[in-house]
């Protein structure tokens, strides 16, 4: 099979494997719809509604399941993406058509709550279709047109604004799922190179070295793109949350914020592999007891063991080790959750042996075990035994690889002992330590003096996707600052040029358009009103080189998405602000 004709089977993979998730998701944020719009729409139209997209998704899950079992040769690849195209393009003609009912007049909450239901389908249709750019686009453009026209037939200027953030949405969703979907294209091809490259005994390092920079500019291109609308989303979310809203629209809306904060998890694992590739994470060992660490695992895990029938049982210990506490948390943690997911009856115990000057932790579990071929591969990054479907309820396949690299940092090897059918335990070696070891408590200092909210607090924000900019300037309106937006460094210093004072924070995203980035922009605003003004830098890069550039400056730094009340407390420690809590 030659390679384009390959690219088609795997894009027809990745559909398959992508069907149920979307089919099954689909469902429930319809379900939820109808729901929330019962008071206010007539039940004819949404039991219509919610009769179609059932009939529908029977058809796409029957569509799926007739090709479960078929390795999908090229032919019946063809057969099965049409099949998914014309889903796919029923579903999106569905989600449109219910702008003609899902836009009440004069309830703007519930209308608002449309839109949000429309991108937050087009955003989770990007994980599932945006491998294949026809079956996407078949999806996007009749779910989302009819909403951007339904928006301008209302007529009002409020309105209006709604219509032309949704087209900057939509410019800004075809830009980035192309690049995707080139990005998925690109590493295939790679992929194929490299299994003929393989072939050849001479060759076989430089495959390997090319098909790991390949995957780390995929990872790096594609987590970045993801970034940018995922960041606006959570933004808009938190404006939802600061209006007063009915209560079955505040439901969906927290509803909406779960599903965001899954996502964003997603992304803080990755950007945990990265900032740990980068070299920018360093251990600070000292010494601490292990007993109040191994409480605080017991106390959050015991409820989702409990929840599915096992028996979590915690060792007291009473040792204390010199190593980095929240290493040390983070890799028990893991295992831990680890040890749950993947058990399925039985018990899990986790305890600590004394042997020539260190602690053994241990974490053993009576799961399914693992094949001794398998027991390194773990350890890399996706990799999952068990889970070829890759079921998300499984995780990503990032703990263990996140494992490995907190332990080499401390010097600390994670060694797995398992038995296919009789259970895995994981363990590593702290070195032992006393109390007197430990360091001597500082006296906190004194506090800075704070004001309370943020009224009147003039805020720089430098972004150069537009939608981010709108989405931000709303939240932090909400909160009462006054707000300058630009998309570039020159253009804040024209606008900021007019200001009587110099603002009191920045807030600047890294990567700008051309060749220009956020650290030089605060920098030369810094110069430009000769005052230290406190500065955020907000990035969706996950590049090791950036990461160290940005770690470098000493700036604080969030990574996007970011969520509503994590901006709030990063801005409120900018400005020293006793930030009052959020409204709604």
């Amino acid at each position: 099979m030659n390679t384009p004709d390959a690219i088609v089977v795997e894009q027809a993979r990745f559909l398959h494997r992508n069907t149920p998730p979307a089919v099954i998701g689909g469902v429930f944020v319809v379900a939820t719809v109808v729901v929330v719009f019962w008071p206010v729409v007539e039940a004819k139209y949404l039991l219509a509604w919610l009769a179609a997209i059932t009939l529908l998704s029977c058809w796409r899950m029957w569509s799926w399941h007739a090709y479960r079992n078929q390795d999908l040769p090229l032919t019946v690849a063809r057969r099965w993406m049409r099949a998914a195209f014309i889903g796919a393009f029923l579903s999106g003609a569905l989600w449109g058509a219910a702008a003609l009912f899902l836009i009440p007049p004069g309830q703007v909450s519930y209308q608002l709550i449309y839109l949000w239901a429309v991108s937050m389908m087009a955003v989770g249709a990007m994980f599932s279709f945006s491998g294949h750019y026809p079956t996407y686009m078949a999806y996007f453009i009749p779910s989302t047109f009819p909403a951007v026209a339904a928006m301008l037939w209302q007529g009002s200027i409020a309105h209006s604004g709604f219509a032309a953030g949704m087209v900057i949405y939509i410019a800004i969703v075809f830009r980035f799922v192309s690049t995707y979907n080139r990005m998925f294209i690109e590493a295939q091809k790679l992929r194929f190179q490299n299994l003929d490259l393989v072939a050849q005994l001479t060759e076989q390092m430089e495959a390997a070295k090319s098909a790991n920079l390949a995957k780390s500019r995929f990872l790096a291109a594609a987590s970045h793109d993801l970034r940018q609308p995922m960041h606006a989303l959570n933004l808009y979310l938190g404006g939802l949350n600061g209006l007063e809203l009915p209560p079955a629209a505040k439901a969906a809306l927290g509803n909406a914020e779960q599903c965001a904060q899954t996502m964003d998890d997603m992304f803080r694992a990755l950007l945990d592999i990265s900032r740990l590739d980068a070299g920018s994470v360093q251990a600070e060992p000292r010494a601490f007891a292990i007993a109040p660490l191994l409480d605080r695992i017991r106390v959050e895990h015991e409820p989702d063991a409990r929840a599915k029938g096992l028996d979590l049982r915690v060792a007291p210990c009473s040792a204390w080790v010199r190593a980095d506490p929240g290493f040390v948390d983070r890799i028990l943690r893991n295992l831990t959750t680890n040890a749950v997911r993947h058990t399925a009856r039985g018990r899990i115990l986790i305890g600590c042996r004394r042997k020539d000057g260190a602690l053994r932790i241990a974490v053993h579990d009576t799961g399914a075990g693992i094949a001794p071929e398998q027991q390194r591969l773990v350890f890399e990054e996706f990799y999952q035994v068990g889970n070829p479907e890759r079921d998300r309820s499984k995780g990503m396949g990032l703990g263990l690889a996140i494992v490995d690299r907190l332990a080499k940092l401390m010097q600390a090897n994670v060694q797995l002992a398992s038995t296919p059918g009789r259970g895995s335990t994981f363990s590593f070696e702290l070195p032992l330590a006393t109390r007197a070891d430990a360091p001597q408590a500082e006296a906190a200092p004194r506090p800075l003096a704070a004001r309370r909210g943020f009224a009147g607090s003039l805020v720089a924000v430098i972004d150069d996707e537009q939608m981010i900019l709108d989405a931000t300037r709303s939240l932090l309106e909400q909160w009462e600052c006054e707000v300058v937006t630009a998309v570039s460094g020159a253009s804040a210093m024209e606008k900021l040029s007019t200001s009587t004072r110099a603002p009191d924070a920045i807030v600047c995203d890294y990567r700008l358009r051309g060749a220009e980035n956020g650290l030089a922009v605060i920098d030369a605003l810094r110069s430009e009103f000769n005052q230290d003004i406190p500065a955020l830098l907000i990035t969706g890069d996950t590049g090791p080189e950036r990461l160290r550039e940005i770690e470098a400056s000493g700036l604080s730094v969030l990574h996007k998405p970011v969520q509503n009340e994590v901006l709030r407390q990063a801005l409120g420690n900018l400005l020293r602000v006793v930030a009052e809590p959020a409204r709604g």
